[in-house]
């Protein structure tokens, strides 16, 4: 029997048959790779943007008795729990059952968002306490503790820390009439914070991603983000068109 050579055409095209083979297979294998690598590594903003807020609304506003006045027992008891790095203070307080807000606890809250600069105490806008229960929520975290890093700022304060220039307290700031709290929670991205506040459509939210953490007021509804190289950017260009 005689054996029938191969011819060099039929080497060749055997030959480019594997290697379209090889290239396929490696076209299935890199995509599958590359996407079990973003998988494993995405960024907690991604985290944040798939996050499925529970159906928790924001409470009505409240009624706030006269000191001495029965507050009712039944109802939903609203909690929150403040801890302070600056003062070490800490506080866990139910500040309003049902539609009722408890004076006792609002005077507790206020002494703990004081001015740390000075002590000096004002009244906070209790619908603050509000935002800042159904934010957490609405998030599953009903019982996790706030890092308040600013509440109340007094005037005088506000003043010194502008003309400081290391932070961007506003000249109007809502930390001065009581409305506002900067704060962070213990493993809870900030941009989740920002979005859950942002959800609740109650006020001003800010974010500021360098520091990891959110500014909540209940002044008018609003945004930002706040960068300091964009900050210290606008503030040159200001000051050359003064001098120009």
């Amino acid at each position: 029997m005689s054996l029938r050579p191969f011819s060099l055409r039929s080497i060749v095209t055997s030959r480019r048959c594997g290697v379209v083979v090889v290239l396929a297979l490696i076209g299935i294998a890199v995509p599958a790779a590359y996407a079990r690598n973003t998988g494993a590594h995405r960024h907690p903003r991604l985290h944040a943007l798939t996050h499925a807020f529970l159906n928790v609304a924001l409470p009505g506003i409240g009624f706030l008795p006269d000191y001495g006045d029965p507050i009712p027992e039944d109802g939903e008891k609203y909690e929150i729990k403040l801890a302070n790095s600056h003062t070490g203070d800490m506080i866990d307080v139910v500040y309003r059952i049902g539609d009722t807000y408890i004076p006792e606890a609002l005077d507790q809250l206020d002494n703990f968002l004081r001015d740390s600069h000075n002590e000096e105490v004002n009244q906070f806008d209790p619908r603050t306490f509000d935002v800042l229960h159904t934010m957490l929520a609405k998030l599953g975290k009903s019982d996790r503790v706030i890092d308040v890093l600013s509440g109340y700022r007094s005037q005088e304060t506000n003043d010194e820390l502008r003309a400081s220039g290391t932070t961007n307290a506003a000249e109007h700031s809502q930390h001065i009439v009581a409305k506002a709290v900067d704060l962070r929670v213990d493993g809870v991205p900030a941009p989740l914070l920002r979005d859950a506040a942002l959800s609740l459509n109650a006020g001003g939210v800010g974010y500021y991603p360098k520091s990891q953490f959110v500014h909540v007021d209940t002044g008018p509804v609003r945004k930002w983000t706040y960068s300091p190289h964009a900050a210290h950017r606008a503030a040159h260009h200001s000051r050359r068109a003064h001098h120009a």
